[in-house]
């Protein structure tokens, strides 16, 4: 007689999530700067945008075996000093041994020595698709960004402007040629009020980029933006779907609950100030 044949579900945990997150910053960076495979991890540079974090980083950081904290800094400030340039932030390793844990912790506080700034941002995955329908803005006009650099380049200039750093809309741009980011931009009386985009990342898709003019907040034109991001991410069946978040961005946080997507994690970065 033939044995039934188990059908095995596996579920991936917490850790794994994130590190499918992970995935998708990478990729995300990897559009943006050249990449180098270090002891301590994965730097990237770019030397066009030397202001950027995402393009001047290190990803992934771990501090090797019989390196001290010192050397594995040294070693990255030398690979960034030899393009003629910084290294603005370090990504750290989410996924380092047990064993390894306490030499991470000391990485970690040698960078803080050296004035680098903690900062964390939430992971979220979308856990079910809206339990209720919807409601979207009318009058708005939702086209690709592509097809009105003006329009994204005029929100991408808003976007940036807390920041004071113009280079970011340089950045942004850039992500307009990546073939697997599918960005959007909402027009409402010919004006740019909004943009979101979806980063397609093998079967992960993640949402980015949500921003919505200071002039047009609280219509639900953020709703009426994630809606469309989500009907995107319906047609291209993606096993998983994530966002990242600010933990203290509460009015972000709770849209992002009532659409279906729950807090799964965190990144821990070190960037300089």
């Amino acid at each position: 007689m033939a044995l039934p044949i188990l059908q095995a579900v596996h579920e991936p945990t917490s850790d794994d999530l994130v590190r499918y997150f992970l995935r998708t910053e990478l990729h995300w960076t990897q559009h943006l700067a050249e990449a180098t495979e270090l002891d301590v991890g994965t730097a990237f540079t770019n030397a066009e945008i030397p202001k950027v974090r995402d393009a001047n980083c290190v990803h992934d950081a771990r501090l090797p075996e019989g390196m001290t904290p010192e050397g594995a800094v040294e070693s990255v400030d030398a690979h960034f000093k030899s393009r003629g340039i910084e290294c603005l932030l370090w990504r750290m390793n989410p996924a380092v041994a047990a064993a390894t844990v306490e030499s991470q912790a000391s990485l970690v506080a040698h960078l803080k020595s050296r004035g680098f700034v903690a900062g964390a941002m939430d992971v979220i995955r979308l856990a079910h698709m809206p339990r209720e329908k919807v409601v979207e803005v009318p009058d708005l006009r939702i086209i690709p960004a592509r097809a009105s650099f003006r329009h994204a380049q005029m929100l991408a200039e808003e976007a940036s402007r807390r920041w004071n750093e113009p280079q970011l809309v340089d950045a942004a741009m850039l992500h307009l040629d990546d073939p697997h980011w599918d960005a959007m931009i909402a027009l409402k009386d010919g004006r740019a009020v909004a943009r979101v985009g979806v980063l397609a990342v093998g079967d992960i898709g993640r949402i980015d980029s949500l921003f919505v003019s200071e002039t047009f907040r609280g219509q639900g034109i953020g709703r009426t933006m994630m809606s469309r991001a989500l009907e995107i991410c319906a047609r291209s069946l993606f096993k998983h779907v994530f966002l990242s978040v600010a933990p203290d961005n509460s009015r972000a946080i709770d849209l992002y609950q009532r659409l279906g997507f729950e807090k799964i994690g965190a990144i821990e970065e070190y960037q300089r100030p």
